[in-house]
């Protein structure tokens, strides 16, 4: 048996598959769907982005998606799986089970009255559709059978198949926070700096290094967990808030003293500054800290984060895009820390 981990080429998004392949079957969990090129990219969209790609991988071996983990509205995150539903053949198909803590979800928990604008509406690509129409996302995975989980919160304990997830984010008060309209299109680093850090030194930032934290509202209802599998422990954190999974992580028992051991590390927010503390890197003992950005937007990753993450934890960090590792040293900064860099391999495996 083993456990694979692919983090997949999602632009400045997240897309991530965790496969655990047993000695009959395989158990999938994929963790946001990155932004809608992830999919399909293209002029008339004709050529297959990463996560079409292993999509079709999985159709060809007779697989599924046991679990779509959608971790928050923002767009780099779930416009790849909107695209993916939307044509047929693949997540409606494929798809077991869902979590996604929707508008209708949390208005029904917290007793409020529903919010139309909302909910997700998908384009209907049918060629017997004469007209373009749309079904609701929430309608479609009723239609085909999907399972839905009812609102995903921190202290929840879940399983799935050989999986054990423990839910360290969103609060309670962060999902009652999206008890309004969303705008149609979330910017997903309003919190990031839109100039990257790279100018300065390791040194300066070590010097002069306050953590801020991380204000936005959907960063915040971010879907966050511990994953256990055959002895192995990840933490996916999505674009969660750091203060948020520090508290959970010290509920838990969780210490300077008593640190998380874990195989892999997810980084919030595609390495933002303003979501990753030197408080909640010395909690935990990792050896792999992946960051998911291919460098385009909104300054990220920041140089703060990598700095915060060689100072106080001896781990290599991991990169789904070479390009962005060449930007992040100083010259004279390369022969100490380059050896801290690396680009993953398409597969991380264990």
């Amino acid at each position: 048996m083993r456990v694979v981990v692919r983090v997949l080429e999602a632009n400045h998004g997240d897309c991530i598959l965790v496969s655990h392949q047993g000695t009959s079957d395989a158990v999938n969990i994929l963790i946001d769907g990155g932004t809608s090129t992830t999919f399909k990219h293209g002029p008339r969209l004709r050529y297959d982005g990463a996560l079409c790609k292993v999509l079709d991988e999985l159709k060809n071996k007779g697989q599924y998606i046991d679990l779509v983990v959608v971790t928050h509205i923002d767009d780099d995150h779930i416009h790849g799986l909107i695209k993916a539903f939307e044509e047929p053949g693949y997540l409606s198909k494929l798809v077991k089970s869902i979590w996604f803590n929707s508008s209708r979800l949390i208005t029904q928990h917290f007793c409020a009255p529903e919010i139309p604008e909302n909910n997700i509406l998908l384009a209907d690509k049918s060629p017997q559709t004469s007209v373009r129409q749309g079904k609701e996302l929430e309608t479609l995975l009723y239609e085909v059978g999907c399972e839905r989980a009812p609102l995903i919160m921190a202290g929840q304990v879940h399983r799935v198949g050989p999986f054990t997830f423990t839910i360290l984010s969103p609060a309670k008060n962060q999902l009652e926070q999206l008890l309004h309209k969303w705008p149609s299109e979330k910017e997903s680093g309003a919190t990031s700096a839109h100039k990257n850090d790279y100018q300065l030194s390791l040194e300066e930032i070590w010097a002069t290094d306050d953590f801020e934290s991380d204000q936005s509202v959907y960063n915040g209802s971010s879907i966050a967990f511990i994953l256990e599998v055959d002895n192995k422990k990840m933490l996916f954190l999505g674009d969660a808030h750091d203060q948020v999974v520090v508290e959970s992580l010290r509920k838990l028992g969780f210490s300077e003293n008593n640190k998380l051991h874990l195989d892999l590390v997810k980084v919030s927010h595609h390495g933002s500054q303003y979501n990753t503390s030197a408080e909640f890197l010395s909690l935990l003992q990792s050896s792999r800290y992946v960051i998911s950005t291919n460098g385009s937007k909104h300054g990220l990753p920041n140089k703060r984060t990598i700095a915060r993450i060689i100072k106080e934890t001896d781990g290599k960090i991991y990169f789904n895009y070479s390009d962005v590792i060449k930007r992040l040293l100083l010259d004279d900064e390369t022969e100490d820390y380059a050896s801290r860099l690396e680009a993953v391999d398409e597969e991380i495996q264990f």
